[in-house]
């Protein structure tokens, strides 16, 4: 009987148990979603940038009707990835779903560094590329759309007035090396641990979520690559991808990639 004195002491007490429980698990979800959306923000800002790029690009100079063709239809499949994002038809997953991928090198850089153009411009900034039309890496080509040009925004982001974005990409035995190197303000060296961590941002003054080179990373590891960070604060940043090239090439020709 005495045990019974205590039954709504032990009641309390798990009350207080289940309460802190709950709340907890909600402040968890919550921040997950929070989380979440803010990713989701971040990759509906590239396919944005590319479309309002290429639309500067037509609308700034007369070009011949193949140009208009290409560059309206990157618009459209830009569009369309944008809504399916926005529908939850594209998958936002880092891992790797393709076993033997082909995917041309010089395409992905020039189309991305064509199309973020205007951008630089408005930052007084200017993007420079060159890269082997003949180079196949085995990445499957949405990933590395996705962090190629989540490298550029950066470099464009964080560069100064008058600074200088450079992509490149070359064959060293079985890899291909793909540099994005800047000549903008450079990273803290306290801050270069926390450059792949969620949410961090070397400056917070500027807009963005935090989550573009966390994202890079994670796609590059998880899909049999590697990434290295060099940075000179005040100086500029380099990122150095090492990707495996492709075992097997398409059929279609890779002159046919790049258009000035």
């Amino acid at each position: 009987m005495e045990f019974l004195m205590f039954l709504p002491l032990i009641a309390l007490l798990l009350s207080i148990v289940l309460y802190f429980s709950v709340r907890t698990y909600i402040i968890r979800e919550k921040k997950a979603q929070r989380q979440k959306i803010a990713e989701l923000f971040h990759d509906l800002k590239s396919p944005l940038t590319s479309i309002l790029g290429y639309v500067e690009l037509l609308q700034s100079k007369e070009r011949s009707r193949e140009q208009q063709k290409e560059f309206l239809g990157i618009i459209e499949f830009e569009s369309e990835k944008l809504l399916q994002m926005l529908s939850g038809g594209i998958s936002d997953s880092t891992e790797r779903t393709s076993t033997n991928s082909s995917t041309n090198c010089a395409k992905i850089i020039s189309l991305i560094s064509r199309g973020f153009t205007p951008d630089a411009n408005r930052k007084n900034a200017t993007i420079e590329y060159s890269c082997d039309p003949n180079l196949y890496v085995d990445f499957e080509e949405n990933k590395l759309w996705r962090v190629i040009s989540n490298l550029v925004e950066n470099s464009i982001k964080y560069n100064k007035s008058g600074g200088k974005i450079i992509l490149s990409a070359r064959l060293e035995d079985d890899y291909v090396i793909i540099e994005c190197e800047d000549t903008g303000i450079g990273i803290k060296p306290e801050n270069i641990p926390k450059v792949f961590n969620k949410g961090f941002r070397e400056n917070n003054a500027l807009p963005g979520f935090g989550y573009g080179l966390a994202t890079v990373r994670e796609i590059v590891t998880k899909n049999g690559g590697y990434i290295q960070l060099q940075s000179e604060y005040g100086v500029g940043t380099k990122f150095t991808l090492k990707l495996r090239k492709a075992v097997s090439l398409p059929s279609e020709s890779p002159e046919s990639v790049l258009v000035n």
